[in-house]
């Protein structure tokens, strides 16, 4: 799977907060470990619990799946930054 590496904002280190609890859960289920059953990078995971990585979908979804928990329970109430509305033109 690839997934950026981006600029870390309060939604993105929300959405690794609430990946790094729902981690911390489970006994004994280290980053390397949980990269590794997503099949993500360590690196890239450590960069994505510190919200530092811009997740896409199928990321997020194989996560929420490796860790039994609802994709939505990650991604509840955050919106995108810098969001801007588009007039018509």
């Amino acid at each position: 799977m690839v997934a950026d590496v981006t600029v870390k904002t309060p939604e993105s280190e929300e959405f690794g907060a609430r990946v790094r609890a729902a981690r911390e859960r489970i006994d004994g289920l280290t980053q390397e470990r949980m990269a590794h059953a997503s099949g993500l990078t360590a690196s890239y995971y450590s960069n994505l619990e510190r919200g530092l990585a811009n997740p896409t979908f199928d990321v997020i979804v194989t996560i929420a799946d490796r860790l039994g928990v609802d994709p939505g329970e990650l991604m509840r109430g955050l919106k995108p930054s810098g969001l801007r509305k588009r007039g018509r033109g």
